[in-house]
């Protein structure tokens, strides 16, 4: 059984998935696997490179994500453009990541943390989806703070999301994240329980 774990920006996700490492699950994290595939010398990082222009490389030749996300949020072509190209990559580690974590037998739940789990259309990598859901302008103030972005920032990059109630819609568990950390660890310990 696989698990997907998603939830808007700001939503509190990272939390959840290291609240589940906690309690013994295991996690396939979805952004660490992105940022292998675009490494460094990587095949998908000459192409990135290619489409969206080498000023998002840095002097080491690595990727200034920030500069690519000015390029793709609020641009949806852009964006589509991006998830293309990156597509077969990231669906093959995905799925080695994920058929790893299950052989090893030592976990009980598999989670795949993917924030654009719907976006991406990658549904098809899990059995049942969690979403982590939280208040918009709770989210909008932890985005500002975490990334240092401005609200108009903040908005662009939830718009490239599908609105939250469409995900809550679509999810097995809904995990709300309005009130404390020990409030939200306590919500997450009971929905493993059930």
């Amino acid at each position: 059984m696989v698990y997907g774990l998603t939830g808007g920006t700001g939503s509190g996700k990272t939390t959840v998935a290291d609240y589940l490492r906690e309690f013994g699950c295991e996690v396939v994290d979805a952004d660490i696997i992105a940022r292998e595939v675009t490494a460094k010398g990587s095949p998908v990082l000459d192409v990135l490179a290619e489409t969206f222009g080498a000023d998002i490389l840095d002097e080491n030749g690595e990727l200034i994500r920030k500069k690519l996300g000015s390029i793709v949020f609020g641009n949806k072509e852009k964006l589509a453009k991006l998830n293309e190209l990156m597509r077969e990559a990231l669906d093959t580690r995905f799925r080695k990541a994920l058929d790893e974590a299950g052989s090893k037998r030592l976990y009980s739940k598999v989670f795949f943390d993917a924030p654009a789990l719907f976006e991406t259309n990658r549904e098809h990598f899990v059995d049942r989806v969690w979403v982590v859901a939280a208040d918009l302008e709770t989210r909008i103030a932890r985005i500002m703070k975490r990334d240092g972005l401005s609200r108009e920032q903040v908005l662009e990059r939830m718009a490239s999301q599908l609105p939250e109630e469409e995900k809550i819609r679509k999810a097995d568990v809904v995990i709300y994240n309005d009130g404390t950390l020990e409030d939200l660890r306590n919500k997450v310990a009971e929905a493993l329980n059930k």
